[in-house]
């Protein structure tokens, strides 16, 4: 049985804000009802799994927006088109629902046979061994594992065992309006490149007569791609090892305050859904984001581009996310054997290629990325070929959802707000670093 620790240590996780997914709502239906009838009976039967006995699997995840009705719709023509007489009844929920429903449906047997969620997820799941092993995934299937990018496989891996199979994958990249640009006289082609440019261009194009901003940086999110590109960093997972307190952080927080309050390129205190307004809108020339605004900026006729985020002294680096399926612990075999086959049958390049076209997430299956028309698309090109920067910010971690909340978070939105010195929210951050890393010593 799982204890209350682990409840609310997991209910504390979802709370925590990701830079790399968004979600919204919609009502639960009772599958996890329907689940645990299904498992007693068959544990009571002593039943195995038979060769295309029917068979359904409940799936919850977490794609509120107009990502989930394009899911929906892949799934809905897998139930019609599967010969394995699979039916896949889908719950569609916001992420914080469902991270405060599974770990109690996990401890009672009533858990979906599968799930969907952000990869950031993971760690805190394994450390209370709640989801199956599935390091058979490759073998079992015969999905050749080499034909996916090394870096988008390895998010689903806790400490060298697999415990998930990728479903999408995403870097930040950088979005800027061409038609603002080539009003105030720059090259609507060519984004900045560098932090320097990026504070240049925001100036140039930041008109408050218009209420019009160079740049939007949301409160509640980290901004891990200016400190590494620094050559700083917030923590060091492997030995619990706290990375704040040092210059080249300070720089960087010095370089974003004076961006935001004395230069005022960007709005004060909005939000993500606040900044994803702005940006369709048309009222922000430059906004770093994940592959999610395309869609919308497409609806809106926003013309626009995308590009890596900017570099700095060490370079350019972008962090990494994506979501992946799971199986809750005590999943029963026959379950798992029909999850495997939906899991096969979404790395197929025909479903991947569906998913990256119509939602705009980029490509990382080797035979797709040399598709003609992943070619031609020059939106998931260039996504597909940003995702070389892709860098892990504590994925894997158990305390990460604590370092962002506790930590990260206050030390970014206060550096954005002015609330104090770049080097007392240093010191102030670092030593809330410590007191997180303490408890794990």
């Amino acid at each position: 049985m799982i204890g209350k620790r682990f409840l609310s240590g997991l209910t504390a996780a979802a709370m925590s804000i990701s830079l790399l997914t968004g979600c919204g709502g919609t009502p639960v239906s009772n599958s996890a009802d329907s689940k645990a009838e299904s498992t007693q009976s068959q544990q009571a039967a002593g039943s195995s799994a038979k060769e295309n006995e029917p068979v359904t699997l409940e799936f919850w995840n977490v794609f509120t927006g107009s990502d989930g009705d394009i899911l929906r719709e892949i799934g809905d023509n897998y139930n019609k088109t599967n010969k394995d007489n699979i039916t896949i009844n889908m719950d569609i929920m916001p992420n914080d629902t469902l991270q405060q429903k599974l770990p109690a449906a996990i401890a009672t047997n009533t858990a979906p046979d599968f799930v969907l969620f952000g990869v950031e997820n993971l760690a805190s799941y394994v450390k209370n061994d709640s989801l199956e092993e599935i390091d058979d995934f490759w073998t079992a299937t015969g999905v050749n594992k080499d034909n996916y990018l090394k870096n988008v496989v390895d998010l689903s891996h806790i400490n060298g065992k697999m415990y998930g199979v990728p479903m999408q994958y995403n870097v930040q990249y950088l979005y800027w309006n061409k038609d603002l640009f080539k009003s105030v006289g720059l090259d609507p082609e060519t984004p900045p490149k560098t932090m320097d440019q990026l504070a240049e261009f925001a100036v140039k194009l930041t008109d408050p007569s218009k209420n019009q901003y160079g740049l939007v940086l949301p409160t509640g999110v980290t901004y891990m791609q200016f400190l590494w590109a620094n050559g700083g960093d917030a923590d060091d997972p492997a030995g619990n090892k706290n990375l704040l307190k040092s210059a080249e952080n300070l720089k960087t927080l010095s370089w974003l305050q004076d961006l935001t309050v004395n230069k005022k390129v960007t709005p004060m205190n909005v939000t993500g859904s606040d900044a994803d307004a702005l940006l369709q809108a048309g009222k922000v020339a430059m906004y770093m984001s994940g592959p999610w605004q395309i869609n919308g900026l497409k609806e809106q006729g926003i013309n626009f581009g995308i590009a890596p985020c900017v570099s700095g002294s060490a370079g350019a680096f972008s962090p990494a996310g994506g979501c992946s399926f799971v199986i809750p612990k005590g999943t029963d075999a026959a379950a798992k054997q029909g999850v495997y086959k939906f899991m096969k049958f979404w790395l197929t390049d025909d479903i991947l290629k569906e998913w990256s076209q119509r939602n705009g997430f980029p490509v990382w299956s080797k035979t797709l990325l040399e598709d003609k028309d992943i070619q031609n698309d020059q939106i998931i090109k260039s996504i597909s070929e940003a995702t070389g920067i892709g860098r892990s910010y504590n994925l894997g971690y158990a305390l990460s959802s604590q370092i962002d909340k506790d930590v990260m978070i206050p030390m970014f939105e206060k550096t954005i707000t002015g609330a104090a010195t770049p080097e007392k929210i240093l010191n102030e951050a670092s030593d809330a670093m410590d007191k997180i890393l303490s408890t794990s010593k």
